[in-house]
């Protein structure tokens, strides 16, 4: 090692008066301490990951490019090529003697581990051992180095577009406090049809329109990097929705932005998957693992035109694998994705897996809106200068919202913009914003991060002026800001830059020609005017194989569906054990077919809450343009057949045998088939509702009032000859209706009934001829015993046998109908595709009143350095304190017991802050739910947690523990 560092000091050591540190993953360990004088602009640095205070060091790999030569500064006396070209000979040395350093202590470390036998997380184990003896240490920048490089080979184009956006302008509705329904409320609202039909015309109460951004204007190239800094609220997640196309959800979008040349309705219309955003919160299917919600992804985006002859599997696994390794959740592949009702990866390796999954459509414009949200400070970093690689290779247009960025994420990035009320506040080069800021006489905080010390200038509780300078002399509003800068220098190179650029964009027609090929070149099968970049078929193909994954993963939901269905036959056929074919047994046996109808229809009832829950995915793919959503309707029904017919055929045969119905097997096999038709056409029916109305308060009203009304027009409680004359109507797209009277007429046509005992008219010890007797049963002939069936129904219900399979067909229509629906409301109607965009508040009672009017009093005083008012303003009355001892929590894994928290403990005292601490995946979400089943001494095998709490009228905020890795 020491002969290395000689090399480094010897070889690479150019004298300067101002030192830089190079940051470069592959070997940070050995050139800590390299410092340069070569500064290279940042549009046109090479390596992404070198990270400099004011400038960039570009550091070429042995594929790199040829450095144009202009970049060439003779009159510093350095050879900047023949330093280059040292410095990357000695990035390869360096780079191979560690990966043999890593390998051999990896071999050794886990060879020690298996000899104590302390392998208790058996997944993490077996990845560290095939990692440590099979796979190299992962390079991103060599390997999208490498794929670019075979992707030119095989003359696949790049797709390279900018964005610019002049005089941008979105409005909203705001004014309108909207506070969380309490019982009461939905109570009450439950029943207030009148405020209901007031909102869907658009009476009542409304709010006002307010502009959310005003007079955006910028520019981005392809290879830029932007940074979106502002306080929450400030508009920075609008302008990413809205640079990204996204623009469901507001009042009115005003001003130009531009896809390079196109406008954005051609470039939503033609090119919308080219321009994706990624929002803060992580929405997948709980019950999928990592590796299948990446897999569908990549399932529905292998383009057609494929580096290095690669088919479409071999393409699918090597994207999925450099994606695992490049976020380093490998081990989580085979990890349910879970939410926060379904335990599965941690909060921040589930950030990671929405991060990869955006990165799957090779989109040439992207935006992340606060994606380091739950990585700790390394995995941050990690992430942003591997945005900062792929932006460079691949020359993608970047742009990225971030609270409480370090100087080293800062240092990735190009451009900054600062948004302060809606306001546009600065927008240019990253390296000059905070000098910008200091000349507006904003106090220098040297010890503050740039990010913080941007957004703070925006705080009027938060910044300070210079000695002379306040409110009155500097910017101290938006509008001033925003004045202020279109005032200086950076507002006119602004303007020029972009005056510039529309005059290139003119000129470099083939840019834009290449990236409609590489749009073409992408599509596998797919019509050329398609967005999306399979056909509809594959499409529907992929969905199946995954719905099919989501029904049989999602075991809890299978076990509860299929115990109901079984308690309930076996209850059915105790109750209504071995019907008789007597007048007594003829209204029952009616009433078993329409319970055995009704049970399996209101089984479906469950789809209206999963297609509410499930429209943010549906949203989300959508843009992405992985799917259409009517492509999904068409693959879930498909699942739900299967699965529905084997449920349906068992709870059948309990309550088909076990009640003594008509021994035949085309009975039988025709009553299976009708109850399933029922099942689907209620199942499509739930799932039409949900696609039509715009929250589920409005589907829940909706679909009550419309099952009520089935359920009394289906002919068993009150019959078709006895409805009102207008309503009959209603019975022909009834799908309870037609298939009651199917069943009916299945089962009676093939039976006669016996009339006896009471229900003969006379009857009693005197009465024994049946010439002279009369049967009660509907249907039935004077002086006769027997009722035929078909008689009895015809004069009971008005059923005509002769048109059960007319009303089985009306069923098979309406199930094609009610699909029809849903692919149509789910392709034009977008209820959420602008995410969540209500903030919903608690309403306030006197207390929490005065809390809050004391919080705004304390934040002004400290706006006018009021140190009479400093300190926590705390009462805390309670003496209780809050332990844990010896605390464990294992989860099932398919290898075995995964543990998450091992002999974890600590306290909590009343009026202290404690802070949990700890990489992403570390265990810090699981350790902040306690647990209160857990209890007792350490018990290693114990499952789901052991340990003990010790609570006495005490909360956890937040503990900070050792977790025994």
């Amino acid at each position: 090692m020491e002969q290395l560092q000689e090399k480094v000091d010897g070889r690479s050591r150019l004298d300067h008066p101002t030192q830089h540190t190079v940051a470069n993953p592959n070997f940070s360990g050995y050139l800590s301490d390299l410092p340069t004088d070569i500064e290279t602009p940042p549009n046109n640095r090479s390596d992404p990951s070198t990270s400099l205070e004011k400038q960039e060091l570009a550091l070429p790999t042995s594929d790199a490019v040829s450095r144009p030569p202009n970049l060439l500064r003779t009159n510093t006396g350095v050879d900047v090529e023949k330093a280059e070209a040292d410095f990357a000979e000695l990035s390869r040395e360096l780079s191979h003697q560690s990966r043999w350093l890593s390998r051999t202590q990896s071999r050794k470390s886990v060879r020690s581990i298996k000899s104590e036998g302390k392998i208790e997380d058996v997944e993490k184990a077996a990845s560290s051992d095939k990692s440590s003896e099979e796979d190299e240490p992962f390079n991103l920048e060599e390997t999208l180095r490498g794929n670019k490089r075979l992707e030119d080979e095989a003359d696949i184009k790049a797709k390279q577009i900018g964005v610019i956006w002049e005089n941008l302008t979105v409005g909203g509705i705001g004014g309108v406090k909207n506070y969380v329904k309490t019982f009461p409320d939905a109570f009450v609202g439950f029943f207030n049809v009148p405020g209901l039909v007031m909102r869907l015309f658009g009476l009542g109460k409304k709010g006002k329109e307010v502009d959310i951004l005003r007079h955006f204007r910028g520019v981005a190239k392809p290879g830029d990097m932007v940074l979106v800094l502002g306080r929450p609220g400030s508009g920075c997640t609008t302008f990413l929705k809205v640079v990204a196309n996204q623009r469901f959800g507001y009042t009115k979008i005003n001003g130009e932005v531009l896809y390079g040349p196109f406008d954005n309705k051609t470039f939503e219309k033609r090119y919308r998957g080219e321009a994706v955003y990624n929002q803060e919160d992580d929405v997948h299917h709980p019950t999928l693992t990592v590796g299948q919600t990446l897999g569908f992804a990549l399932e529905t985006k292998v383009p057609g035109k494929r580096p290095g002859g690669m088919s479409s599997a071999e393409f699918k696994d090597k994207v999925v694998d450099m994606l695992l390794r490049m976020f380093n959740i490998e081990h989580t592949k085979n990890t349910i994705v879970g939410n926060p009702f379904v335990r599965g990866i941690s909060g921040g390796e589930r950030k990671r897996v929405s991060i990869a999954e955006m990165m799957v459509t090779g989109a040439a414009v992207c935006s992340y809106d606060n994606s380091t949200r739950g990585l700790d400070a390394s995995t941050a970093l990690d992430y942003a200068k591997s945005l900062r690689i792929i932006t460079n290779i691949y020359k993608t247009t970047t742009f990225v919202s971030l609270y409480q960025a370090s100087e080293n994420i800062y240092a990735q990035f190009d451009k900054v913009m600062v948004v302060d009320e809606g306001r546009q506040v600065y927008f240019g080069p990253a390296r000059e914003a905070r000098a910008y800021f200091e000349g507006l006489g904003f106090l220098p905080k040297p010890r503050q991060t740039t990010p913080d010390y941007l957004t703070g200038c925006t705080d009027p509780f938060e910044r300070e002026y210079q000695e002379g300078r306040d409110a009155e002399n500097a910017p101290s509003t938006s509008d001033d800001l925003a004045a202020a800068f279109e005032k200086s220098l950076h507002g006119t190179r602004l303007t020029e830059e972009m005056s510039a650029y529309r005059t290139r964009m003119a000129e470099e027609k083939h840019v834009y020609d290449d990236f409609q090929i590489a749009v073409r070149d992408s599509k596998r099968h797919a019509p050329k005017r398609s967005v999306y970049s399979i056909p509809f078929y594959l499409q529907v193909w992929a969905l199946w194989k995954r719905q099919l994954l989501l029904k049989w993963q999602d075991k809890f939901s299978l076990v509860v569906s299929w115990i109901t269905m079984i308690v309930i036959a076996i209850v059915l056929g105790t109750v209504w054990l071995q019907l008789p074919t007597s007048a007594a047994g003829a209204f029952t046996r009616g009433g078993l077919m329409f319970i055995s109808m009704l049970f399996n229809a209101f089984q479906a009832f469950g789809e209206l809450g999963s297609t509410m829950l499930g429209r943010p995915i549906v949203n989300k793919h959508r843009a992405y343009t992985f799917h259409r959503p009517s492509a999904l309707w068409m693959a879930q029904i498909a699942v739900d057949l299967l699965f529905a017919s084997v449920q349906i055929l068992v709870f059948s045969i309990l309550v088909y045998f076990m009640c003594g119905l008509v021994r035949d097997a085309g009975a039988f096999f025709t009553f299976v088939l009708v109850v399933i038709s029922g099942y689907l056409a209620m199942t499509l029916f739930f799932r039409t509702v949900g696609c039509l109305c715009p929250d589920f308060d409005y589907a829940m009203k909706f679909a009550a009032v419309i099952i009520t009304l089935f359920v009394l027009t289906s002919g068993y409680l009150i019959q078709w000859q006895s409805e009102q004359v207008w309503l009959r109507w209603i019975f022909y797209v009834n799908a309870l209706g037609l298939g009651f009277s199917a069943l009916m007429m299945n089962e009676f046509r093939r039976i006669d009934l016996t009339c006896d005992g009471a229900n003969l008219v006379p009857s009693g010890p005197s009465y024994g001829d049946i010439t002279h007797q009369s049967c009660t049963l509907p249907g039935s002939t004077a002086g006769s015993a027997a009722v035929s069936g078909t008689r009895y129904i015809e004069t009971a219900f008005s059923y005509n046998s002769a048109d059960q399979w007319r009303n089985w067909g009306i069923m098979v229509v309406l199930i094609i109908g009610f699909l029809a629906a849903n692919a149509f409301l789910g392709e034009f109607v977008k209820w959420g595709a602008g995410g969540r965009t209500v903030t919903f508040f608690a309403k306030e009672n006197n207390e929490l009143k005065q809390l809050n009017k004391e919080l705004q009093a304390k934040k002004k005083a400290r706006n006018r350095k009021d140190n009479d008012q400093d300190g926590p303003g705390l009462s805390i009355h309670s003496k209780a304190v809050l332990t844990w001892e010896d605390l464990c929590y294992d989860v099932p894994v398919p290898s075995g017991q995964l543990r998450l928290l091992s002999d974890i403990f600590g306290y909590v005292k009343p009026g202290q802050l404690t802070a949990l601490i700890g990489a992403s995946g570390a265990g810090k979400t699981t350790l902040s739910c306690p647990r209160p089943q857990a209890s007792g001494k350490k018990e290693t095998t114990f499952s789901p947690a052991a340990g003990a709490y010790r609570d006495t009228q005490a909360s956890l905020h937040a503990a900070g523990a050792h977790r025994d890795k």
